[in-house]
């Protein structure tokens, strides 16, 4: 009996950790509005960067913050309703086995100047106001980003050397053959961006923005 249990054990293990570890390099988009939260996790699964759309205007957390200022917004965040709001509404993109989520809202008013690789399992970042452009580029493109450094940024520590808006460097071999695809994320929607894709956060509008993180159980043993 104990040996049939590890084994079944082992295996549970083993098909969990493929299923964070696997990664999709197509090129492609997926869109859904208002889901449901199977039809989220059903997404989330395809590990594709995905938009979900005018989902936070459902959040009575959002619609609390919406137009304060940023000192008033972490004022509010203090309230034990807005984080409970905030961390249900978060649930439904939760990991199997989920230990919780690290997030944080603030105004971003400068675009990044180089790509950054996500290696987090779950990460959403949730357009409260403004506008973003976002360049991603697939795993597949990871060649091209030969030369990185780290940075202290707990939830994303590799980032390009390569200065995005520099014409010298981009002209560089081999970040010149770089291809990305480049989406607008508008008021209300949010964006998971998967594990070992590369990414680019360009202001078109003064943003405030909800940076969110999950981790569940299987991510130690990655």
């Amino acid at each position: 009996f104990i040996i049939i249990l590890v084994i079944f054990i082992s295996i549970f293990i083993y098909s969990h950790i493929r299923i964070l570890t696997k990664q999709n390099t197509k090129t492609e988009i997926l869109q859904a509005e208002t889901p449901n939260s199977n039809k989220i996790q059903e997404l989330l699964l395809e590990k594709s960067p995905t938009i979900f759309r005018q989902v936070l205007y459902g959040w009575t957390s959002i619609i609390e913050i919406f137009d304060k200022d940023i000192n008033e917004i972490h004022l509010l965040l203090k309230n034990k309703e807005i984080k409970d709001d905030i961390i249900n509404n978060l649930n439904s993109y939760s990991m199997f086995l989920s230990l919780g989520w690290d997030y944080n809202v603030y105004q971003k008013q400068i675009s990044d100047n180089h790509f950054r690789l996500e290696t987090n399992h779950r990460h959403l970042i949730c357009q409260i106001m403004g506008t973003q452009i976002i360049y991603l580029a697939s795993p597949k493109q990871k060649d091209k980003f030969k030369n990185t450094t780290k940075d202290k940024n707990k939830h994303n520590n590799i980032i390009s050397s390569v200065n995005f808006w520099n014409e010298n460097e981009i002209t560089e071999k081999p970040f010149n053959t770089l291809e990305y695809i480049k989406i607008i994320l508008r008021e209300g929607n949010i964006l998971y961006i998967p594990n070992g894709w590369w990414y680019l956060c360009e202001i078109e509008e003064e943003s405030l923005v909800l940076d969110s993180y999950n981790i569940s159980l299987f991510s130690f043993f990655l």
